[in-house]
């Protein structure tokens, strides 16, 4: 009986086509899952997106081709969840997810942090939150907060903070450079006289691969081998012989090379001595505090927090973004060049901000006050006809005194916090002045969504198309079939 049935036409014919069907369906699971993993380590996914939002761009791929450091790149949150508050965040997750496809030495985890707290406790000197990204190359780490990926704009109107743009690729390609770069700037904190606490601007700077060093200016030399130095708002002012310390710092042995850089606050005494040091090269400050009339320039309601503008557009790229200087000290520029010195105003205020004498009296009326669109950020570059090379094998031709008006905008908050770009522009800064090459300028991302609109008439065509003539083609195909088929 079983010997007639295997010798059936039908049943040999039949067992034929499922044995194909079964070979055909394995087939594409072996295919799926090869593609799958295949897609995974390389970028064979077609991006068709206005704009190529969900891919790297051409300058990264370019600059990945290059690097030959191994690089963890940990994104603190599951696959899954990092994408769910919006499509920025899913655009983020998809560009991260190249990176590894452009260079093998690019190691992806994504990090569950509730299911592995060993990873926060070995990393706990570093501050890191949901959804941050942690890069680490030998014994260099830099963690790129979650804010960090995107432009963000606030509303005034309604004090709402929305993101603008994706700067996904941008944030982490600089992070990339920075952990992988064999140059790492030694940075001094100096103490004179100040009770500003610079913790926070410390962890900014150890967070982003500089050496941080702290020094007492009326104890010891300046560090020699420090790129800069950084003094915060002294409340007495320095003698000869800590004037003279910063003198020889910033010669550098004739050489030059060296940063200082000087926060000044609008609450300090009258500082002769530091003042006249400054003066010379080329910063003037006032004894005045900043007074912004103008209410869509300043934040919490006080006229003493003002948003300045960004004067020097190549140190930090987003114009739109909000830098703000709270208590600031009035200061201008004294020259513009003389003795080898060139100034220039970096951040200013908004020409609506007034300059309130320190002594002014109760029943002082502010409408008196000097209107002017006060310089907020001060650079004097001291330019030397010689010169030798550092670390980067850059030519050391130059020693930059800067002027911050506000020692505030230095706060914690103001660092770390996702309104304000404070601490995103003092890395810029220091990484333009100390000729570290980690600034990545790539155009920003905007997820625009793009409506199809079509005529009744298309809309018809397409409906016949789909529900009509595709079916009755199967239709009719199947039947053929089934007849030659039925007739053999």
């Amino acid at each position: 009986m079983l010997s007639k049935i295997f010798k059936n036409r039908r049943f040999r014919m039949g067992g034929f086509a499922t044995v194909l069907t079964v070979i055909f369906i394995a087939v594409l699971i072996v295919l799926n899952m090869i593609v799958s993993a295949v897609s995974q380590r390389y970028p064979i996914q077609l991006d068709l997106t206005t704009g190529k939002i969900y891919g790297l761009s051409d300058e990264t791929i370019e600059y990945l081709k290059t690097l030959e450091k191994d690089v963890n790149l940990y994104v603190l949150s599951t696959e899954e969840s990092f994408g769910t508050p919006n499509e920025y965040y899913q655009q983020a997750c998809e560009t991260i997810k190249k990176f590894p496809q452009y260079n093998a030495k690019i190691k992806l985890q994504f990090i569950d942090l509730a299911k592995d707290p060993s990873f926060e406790s070995k990393y706990a000197s570093y501050s890191m939150g949901t959804r941050d990204i942690m890069l680490e190359c030998g014994d260099k780490v830099q963690v790129v907060k979650t804010s960090d990926l995107f432009n963000l704009q606030n509303d005034s109107s309604t004090g709402y903070t929305y993101i603008q743009s994706s700067r996904a690729d941008e944030a982490i390609t600089s992070a990339i450079m920075n952990v992988t770069s064999d140059y790492t700037p030694k940075v001094t904190i100096l103490s004179a006289h100040s009770s500003f606490d610079a913790t926070a601007f410390s962890s900014l700077l150890g967070q982003n691969n500089f050496e941080v060093v702290t020094q007492d200016l009326l104890l010891e030399e300046i560090d020699s081998e420090a790129a800069a130095a950084v003094l915060f708002a002294p409340s007495e002012d320095l003698d000869a012989d800590q004037l003279k310390k910063l003198d020889t710092f910033l010669d550098n042995g004739g050489q030059k090379g060296k940063t200082l850089l000087y926060f000044a606050s609008a609450s300090q005494p009258a500082l002769p001595n530091l003042e006249a040091f400054l003066n010379e090269w080329g910063i003037a400050i006032e004894d005045a505090t900043i007074y912004e009339t103008n209410y869509n320039r300043i934040y919490n309601y006080s006229p003493y927090y003002s948003i300045v503008d960004f004067v020097n557009t190549d140190i930090y790229t987003d114009t739109s973004a909000y830098l703000l200087m709270p208590n600031a000290r009035v200061m201008d520029a004294a020259y513009t060049e003389r003795d080898s010195r060139t100034v220039e105003v970096l951040l200013k205020f908004g020409a609506t901000a007034k300059a309130l004498p320190n002594d002014a009296a109760e029943d002082y009326d502010i409408n008196d006050a000097e209107t002017y669109a006060f310089p907020a950020l001060i650079k004097s570059t001291l330019q030397k006809s010689a010169g030798n090379a550092n670390a980067t094998g850059q030519a050391l031709l130059e020693s930059h005194v800067v002027v911050a008006s506000s020692a505030m905008s230095c706060e914690s908050t103001l660092l770390s916090g996702s309104t304000f770009v404070n601490g995103k522009y003092y890395i810029a800064l220091l990484n333009s002045l100390l000729g570290r090459e980690s600034n990545f300028s790539i155009t920003a991302k905007t997820l625009d969504t793009t409506t199809l609109t079509m005529t009744n008439a298309q809309i018809l065509s397409l409906g016949v198309i789909f529900a009509i003539v595709i079916p009755l083609a199967l239709l009719v195909v199947g039947v053929v079939v089934w007849l030659r088929r039925r007739h053999k």
